[in-house]
């Protein structure tokens, strides 16, 4: 029976050049038809049942799809962080999977596996290309275990900004998961019982940072995303603020927030603050990665300045 070229490469592409037994039977290629492919160099065996397309690149969506083809497992953290672009994730050559504890699980050189008793199906994102990654609540759990308290606090921030989860969710997920001596359970707790439910998440981990060094320096708690009205019908959130006293920060990103259109529309809006008797100050985010403690005391004096401004202003 001829091949059906169309099928074959619509397969491969949709899961990134990987292919099992099981869906090459799928679209009608037999034993027969699996020898020749190999034979004639359109597909390589990687594992018994495993097969991957010669023209396909190495990337890590292929390695992961490869990963969890053999093993039947699913993507965890770290390399469930890099699925999801999770923010400082380690990136490591090798594949992390969750394989069900008591399963005998033959793993390829580069795939690395952890068993577990808790995996359940709310705990697994199964997507068309054939990865199967932990879902972003899972996912941060599971991170606990092998970061810092701040790389945690800044994943949480970036999964509520992302829309990922909800604090509830993470709580939730805390409940089920959380046992004496499961790594990671108590920095995890810890981090959601630091954060209030109605705190709205920050948009980068610059911003986090700067708030947590502003906080340090002895600024009182700063409001996210405070609502100003500049205009009528015109209302902006600026990304850190003390609104008693009219003062705002905004954090600029030149990796994405760069152009001559966004210039133009910051320093418009930024002269439409300071008509309405607001101070906004900018910094930069490569401004607060060489020159961190340098921009906090700059902002510590600016705010100190504001207060006595707003002080005389009040006294007259």
């Amino acid at each position: 029976m001829a091949i059906d070229e169309h099928a074959l490469a619509g397969a491969l592409q949709g899961g990134h050049g990987v292919i099992t037994t099981a869906q090459l039977r799928r679209i009608g290629v037999g034993e027969q038809g699996v020898r020749t492919l190999v034979a004639n160099g359109r597909l390589a065996r990687v594992h018994r049942g495993v097969f991957v397309g010669t023209a396909a690149p190495g990337t890590f969506q292929q390695r992961a799809a490869i990963a969890c083809a053999i093993t039947g497992g699913v993507v965890m953290y770290p390399s469930a962080g890099v699925v999801w672009d999770m923010r400082q994730t380690p990136r490591h050559s090798d594949i992390h999977v969750w394989v069900e504890h008591g399963r005998r699980v033959d793993a390829p050189p580069g795939v690395v596996v952890h068993r577990t008793t808790a995996l359940p199906s709310a705990d697994v994102v199964r997507r068309p290309d054939g990865i199967a990654v932990t879902s972003p609540p899972r996912t941060v759990f599971d991170a606990a275990a092998v970061v810092h308290a701040e790389t945690l606090e800044s994943i949480v921030e970036q999964g509520l900004q992302r829309g990922w989860f909800i604090i509830p969710t993470l709580w939730a997920t805390g409940r089920r998961l959380r046992r004496r001596g499961r790594a990671g359970s108590g920095l995890f707790a810890a981090v959601l019982n630091s954060r209030p439910m109605w705190l709205k998440p920050v948009d980068s981990d610059h911003e986090l940072r700067l708030e947590r060094a502003l906080r340090k320096r002895g600024f009182p708690p700063l409001t996210r995303q405070h609502p100003l009205e500049i205009e009528p019908g015109t209302v902006i959130h600026p990304d850190l603020g003390l609104p008693d006293d009219g003062f705002y920060i905004e954090v600029d990103h030149f990796s994405w927030h760069g152009g001559r259109y966004v210039t133009t529309y910051d320093h418009r809006r930024d002269r439409k603050m300071r008509r309405r008797g607001f101070q906004v100050e900018r910094v930069t985010d490569t401004d607060l990665d060489l020159h961190l403690a340098d921009a906090v005391e700059d902002l510590w004096e600016l705010w100190q300045q504001c207060r006595r401004d707003v002080d005389a202003a009040v006294g007259q």
